[in-house]
């Protein structure tokens, strides 16, 4: 099959009046694929695998081939000098592509190319397809296609030949869908051809008058770069004008090596390193450009038909490469033996198979306008060549960037106070409060990279929910920015015009999570002006709370009167509490600012009654880093799971400020139990209460967030 494709592939690059090459030309190819199928079937990752000649890189190959040679041919060059310049054009694009692979490989960059957007890909695949196809036809009936009008197949054998080929690239297509086996294309193949070449001996084909033989020149030549890289004769001026192309070869050999590595893998279910198949290809690539051979990389197709066949080793691919190096070695005139239908007729089934893969049967199939894009850059490769398909794809791409970027909302969630709260337990009548004003409150979690389209789209947006909401009106607005990798300079902007619409209409603006890349950023435009009306906060939590005592201290409850102990529990548990009881079971103590009551890990002996002040509940991650898990005021319970569960405790308390507490020990407990039941039983509905609130806070916030 390899070498099928390299007869058909010679006869695609030199053609016309590059036809005298045609001999160097297949050897340049079977060279390149012996050594390049060796090489990767001896060091590949996934054996085994067999390499050879590329499709799209054969495709853009042969612009390569007509770029050079119009210009030789412009400037009076002969048809030999032509061809000496097309095959050092074909070795220079062979050995950038081989330093662009392995560059990849060795710096572990063949990853970035999954980044590159399937469209773009698409584009660049399809129109080597297109190109395939068009020039296929060349390849049969002797001259480019008109498709203006069909003067090109006018004659009745133009039209046979061209009919012939048609039928057996549709044949292939058919029998590969129909019977699933890489055996049909080689096997067809050489069937087609062996009847051929009995019908022109017994009755005759036209031979080379005909056109259906290629006739002379097809006798396999080796030849050597550096001789004519040092010859006199040698126009580099012209190999610098094809630099597009050149690279284009290595920029369509590199999608195309990740494409069959990465569907290799799906076929063999197993994974490969795909930054060591790049080196190993591109290492191959460079070493067959100094020895005159065409660039190869590893084969999907032909890799699966060694398995098919019985392969199982490295071994396997190293005597398919062997094979043609034999073919090599004798001579042979392959390319006397097959008629031009067929080789043309190969050459439509592989530009068919490239067109149907880029356009119909890819992902880009699903989106319309991935398609369109994808259709738009092949348009563009194949009416004003690579270097302008190559511009039209990146700029294809950061059009798709954005757009498909700006469509993902950088907002990820937005809630109001009424919806989610602060870890802060507060009072019933601070609570309810905070409940009723709660939509003066509004969270906004953002996410990803902010850039132009993102960032209007987050001041949109905000601006938006701040101009609906009539009654009440927004009073505060948090960002969270715990989840914002980073943004541009655009996006500040959209930040600044936030600002100034908060400040328009009253509204305070507040920054959570702000990095200290982030907060540089701001800092140095200018951003934060005036702490009237912007905050900046640790955490969104810190930010909430921060908000929310600002909505209390308006409503005149940030700071409620607490009560004794003896008012406070007899309330809440439904019996009168004396000063003697209180005595007998509870043991009050004062904490200073920032004392510790206990530590995480100490053992649970009490239960503690905040009865004025401030606790928080500390807790370490996995990283040891101490943080602030809740906080709570005042008339409030701490301790109590530890305590019923006998278990160490799960978390630190510390004291937020002067703080009295009443602490209830477990040997006064037992004594309540036994000698006041009533008291027990009472106290007991009074904890399980306090829990289900607790619980009931955890599951709104679960559900707020969900």
């Amino acid at each position: 099959m390899t070498i099928a494709y390299c007869v058909s592939f010679s006869a695609l690059l030199f053609q016309g009046p590059l036809q005298g090459g045609l001999g160097m030309g297949l050897a340049a190819l079977l060279t390149g694929s012996a050594l390049t199928g060796a090489i990767v079937a001896l060091f590949t990752t996934i054996p085994p695998v067999d390499a050879g000649p590329d499709t799209p890189a054969i495709a853009v190959m042969s612009v390569l081939a007509g770029t050079v040679s119009s210009s030789i041919f412009l400037a009076g060059g002969s048809s030999e000098l032509a061809v000496r310049h097309v095959l050092l054009a074909i070795s220079a694009a062979t050995f950038m592509t081989g330093i662009v692979l392995t560059a990849l490989g060795s710096f572990r960059l063949g990853q970035v190319l999954r980044f590159v957007p399937y469209p773009v890909v698409g584009g660049f695949l399809a129109a080597s397809g297109w190109l395939l196809a068009t020039g296929a036809i060349e390849v049969v009936v002797g001259r480019a296609p008109d498709w203006r009008h069909l003067s090109f197949v006018a004659d009745g054998e133009g039209a046979v030949k061209l009919a012939l080929a048609v039928a057996l690239a549709g044949f292939l297509l058919y029998a590969r869908k129909r019977y699933q086996s890489y055996f049909i294309l080689p096997g067809t193949f050489l069937a087609a051809t062996l009847a051929l070449n009995v019908w022109d001996t017994l009755i005759g084909l036209g031979g080379s008058d005909g056109g259906w033989f290629l006739g002379e020149g097809g006798a396999l030549t080796m030849w050597f770069p550096l001789s004519t890289a040092f010859d006199a004769r040698t126009d580099w001026g012209v190999l610098l004008k094809a630099i597009a192309e050149i690279g284009a070869v290595s920029g369509v050999t590199a999608i195309a090596l990740l494409l069959d590595v990465s569907s290799l893998e799906v076929a063999r279910a197993r994974g490969a390193d795909l930054d060591g198949e790049f080196r190993i290809n591109g290492i191959a690539n460079a070493l067959v450009a100094f020895v005159g051979g065409v660039g190869g990389n590893l084969s999907l197709q032909a890799s699966i038909l060694i398995e098919e066949a019985g392969g199982v080793s490295r071994f396997s691919g190293l005597a398919a490469a062997a094979t043609i190096g034999a073919v090599l070695a004798s001579g042979l005139d392959v390319v006397a033996l097959v008629p031009t239908p067929l080789l043309g007729g190969l050459l439509i089934y592989l530009g068919a198979v490239i067109l149907s893969q880029a356009l119909l049967r890819s992902p880009a199939r699903r989106s319309f306008t991935d398609t369109i894009l994808a259709v738009a850059i092949m348009a563009v490769i194949v009416w004003f060549g690579y270097l302008v398909g190559v511009v039209a794809g990146i700029l294809g791409a950061c059009v798709l960037f954005a757009v498909s970027y700006s469509r993902i909302g950088v907002v990820r969630r937005h809630l109001t106070r009424a919806e989610f709260a602060s870890n802060v337990e507060r009072s019933l009548e601070q609570s309810r409060i905070l409940r009723e004003e709660g939509r003066k409150i509004h969270v906004f979690w953002l996410a990803g990279y902010v850039f132009f389209g993102s960032g209007n789209g987050v001041f949109e947006f905000i601006r938006s929910v701040i101009d609906r909401q009539r009654e009440p009106r927004v009073r505060f607005v948090v960002l969270d920015f715990k989840r914002v990798s980073g943004f541009d300079t655009s996006a500040t902007l959209s930040l600044v015009k936030l600002r100034n619409h908060c400040e328009q209409r009253g509204v305070v603006l507040n920054f959570a999570a702000l990095d200290e890349k982030l907060r540089t950023t701001l800092d140095l435009s200018g951003f934060f002006r005036d702490e009237a009306v912007q905050q900046i906060f640790g955490s969104r939590n810190d930010a909430l709370e921060w908000c929310e005592d600002r909505l209390l201290a308006q409503s005149g409850l940030m700071r409620p009167a607490f009560g004794d102990l003896e008012t406070w529990l007899g309330r809440e548990i439904g019996v009168a509490i004396t000063p003697e009881l209180i005595r007998c079971y509870f043991e009050r103590r004062e904490v200073a600012s920032q004392s510790v009551l206990y530590r995480e890990g100490d053992s649970s002996q009490t239960i503690d009654l905040v009865v004025s002040g401030g606790i928080s509940i500390m807790m370490r991650n996995e990283h040891g880093e101490a943080f602030r898990l809740r906080r709570m005021s005042g008339n409030t319970v701490v301790g109590e799971m530890g305590f019923f569960r006998s278990s160490p405790r799960a978390a630190s308390v510390v004291a937020d400020e002067a703080t009295v507490v009443y602490s209830l020990r477990r040997e006064s407990f037992d004594n309540m139990v036994r000698d006041d039941p009533d008291l027990a039983a009472a106290f007991m509905r009074f904890i399980v209460r306090v829990l289900a609130d607790r619980v009931e806070f955890a599951n709104r916030e679960i559900a707020a967030l969900s």
